[in-house]
């Protein structure tokens, strides 16, 4: 007897399922552990009912990915309205900062956001860069508001926001990819960092 035709909520329940499975796996084990054999036996069923909901293994990765970054949407939106009214210097300083934050709390989680290889093809295909300018675009409205009020100096604010988050992330790109070993030195090179891009932002040097 065939099995009766899920709901559209039904699916979409089972998605959802599906995500949170894979993100414990990541954040417990890393990201060379979301196999979807991994996954569907953390859900006690087939690895195949996976591919039931995504086309394979870099959309399941995908859709992970867009998950946790819609996540930090609200923190972002109540970041902006903060800035609009309070300590611009100080918001932007946190919003850096809390990329080295994750990085040192949760290395599996850093990893698999910005270190891990991204197949090509597939959803990253049509829009590759959606991860860099998501954040690209939130660092440049703060600093948008900090140029309208002459905290930061004035300059194109998403050339000054990817120089800030290039700057800041460099320590630990370098420490999660084997080219930097050292993590005392890693931590060093990011506070520094973190003051390097401050400056740059509010200083015309």
């Amino acid at each position: 007897m065939p099995r009766p035709k899920q709901t559209a909520e039904e699916r979409e329940a089972m998605r959802e399922r599906i995500l949170e499975a894979a993100h414990e796996l990541l954040m417990e084990q890393g990201p060379e552990a979301l196999s979807t054999r991994a996954i569907a036996d953390r859900l006690g069923v087939s690895h195949m009912v996976l591919y039931t909901y995504f086309e394979n293994h870099d959309a399941l990765s995908y859709a992970l990915r867009m998950r946790l970054r819609e996540e930090r949407e609200a923190s972002r939106a109540e970041a902006l309205r903060q800035a609009e009214t309070g300590d611009v210097a100080a918001v932007m300083r946190s919003a850096l900062a809390h990329y080295a934050t994750m990085a040192r709390e949760h290395p599996a989680l850093y990893t698999f956001l910005w270190v891990q290889p991204i197949s090509p093809g597939g959803a990253w295909q049509e829009q590759p860069h959606r991860p860099y300018q998501g954040n690209i675009q939130y660092l440049a409205q703060l600093a948008q508001l900090g140029m309208a009020r002459g905290v930061f100096v004035e300059r194109d604010p998403l050339l000054a926001a990817g120089v800030a988050f290039a700057t800041v992330h460099a320590p630990f790109l370098f420490y999660y990819s084997g080219r930097l070993t050292d993590a005392d030195l890693r931590d060093r090179l990011s506070a520094e960092a973190l003051d390097l891009a401050m400056r740059y932002l509010m200083c015309d040097k």
